[in-house]
């Protein structure tokens, strides 16, 4: 008997000596790896639910309709800044944005072009740039109106520079105007991303996301799953307790019955987990600062042992269970618990950080 609790001590303490290794192991990566202050990302910025909403606007197409917040509150948009006297960033853009039209030519997203120099750029000549792009005239706007309008829209509403630069400029190279070259995603009437238009990658991010949005949102029930998901893990983590203090006390059938319902509960959260990240994809974490080494070491721990060490080794131990081979039962059941337990702990403190830590409320820098 004291040889048997001797050999299910040094499972345990394997069990734990493996979670240690791993976290330190994962530490060791995202310190090498992860930056605590990341550069800012000029290719993309996906701002999710924390986007930009535009408000009411009234701007004159080139067609001469109207077109207002009511026109897009119900699309999806890539919106570009551009003027018809501009000789090289301009048409560069419009390049990346016909391309655009092509790609995606099977879905409803609308492509818009917003001019800075609504002064100059009047329907007729915002038509005949169009025309050498080869617009769709129902797929791609090109847009005009008030210059106190245009400046409010781009700098407070898109929140991207544009500024108006003097004669003196202009003779030392620099074009009428010095605007933003991003391309932006609009969700509904809301700034939900930046992309560079110089990169093509980000380009490609733009389109999947675009038809991603297009496609419609996930279900509003999803947004309940995290911290549906955080609670299961929670419980999941109480009923391991309770099962550890049952078997400690000779009491088998609670211990049982915990373990039981351990195994029901993760269950529950493994197909909770896939469905969300069906629905929604995966979630960037946006916090800077030291704690995004903290964040992704507990991450990588937490997913390594997760998918290698708690789905077969509770899998190991129910078998053993449920052969009634009890004594390999509290041999691998001694090394399952500490790995299990580090998993549903860091459960709930990755919803904690990923959900409920303060991110920046601006985009970065344009």
């Amino acid at each position: 008997m004291r040889d048997r609790s001797k050999t299910v001590s040094l499972s345990y303490r394997f069990g734990n000596l493996i979670v240690l290794g791993t976290l330190a192991a994962s530490l060791v990566l995202c310190l090498i790896l992860v930056r605590p202050f990341p550069e800012p990302i000029r290719a993309g910025q996906a701002l999710g639910d924390d986007g930009f909403p535009l408000g009411s606007f009234a701007l004159t197409e080139r067609s001469g309709k109207t077109i207002s917040d009511a026109d897009v509150v119900n699309k999806v948009c890539v919106v570009s800044f551009i003027f018809t006297r501009c000789p090289l960033s301009c048409p560069r853009i419009t390049t990346v944005m016909k391309g655009l039209q092509s790609k995606l030519q099977k879905t409803s997203v609308q492509l818009v072009c917003i001019s800075v120099d609504p002064e100059h750029d009047t329907p007729q000549i915002l038509s005949d740039y169009a025309r050498r792009f080869d617009a769709d005239d129902n797929r791609w706007w090109f847009l005009t109106g008030p210059k106190s309008l245009i400046k409010d829209l781009t700098t407070n509403r898109f929140k991207l520079a544009l500024q108006a630069n003097t004669p003196d400029d202009q003779d030392r190279g620099a074009e009428a105007f010095s605007h933003s070259d991003r391309l932006s995603l609009v969700d509904h009437g809301k700034v939900v991303g930046y992309f560079d238009s110089s990169d093509p990658k980000t380009i490609e991010s733009l389109i999947a996301e675009a038809r991603r949005r297009d496609a419609g949102a996930p279900p509003a029930w999803t947004k309940r799953l995290p911290a549906v998901n955080a609670s299961l893990n929670a419980s999941c983590a109480i009923l391991l307790t309770l099962g550890w203090f049952f078997i400690r006390a000779g009491k088998w059938r609670a211990h049982a019955l915990c373990m039981i319902a351990a195994v029901s509960i993760s269950t529950l959260f493994l197909c909770c987990y896939l469905i969300y990240h069906y629905q929604v994809g995966s979630v960037p974490f946006r916090v800077v600062g030291p704690v995004r080494v903290v964040y992704f070491t507990i991450l990588l721990s937490h997913t390594f042992l997760a998918t290698f060490g708690v789905v077969p080794l509770v899998a190991l131990t129910l078998n053993r269970a449920l052969r009634r081979q009890f004594d390999r039962h509290a041999l691998i059941a001694s090394f399952t618990f500490p790995v299990w337990m580090y998993v549903s702990i860091t459960g709930v403190i990755i919803y904690l950080m990923l959900y409920h830590l303060p991110v920046p409320s601006t985009p970065l820098s344009p």
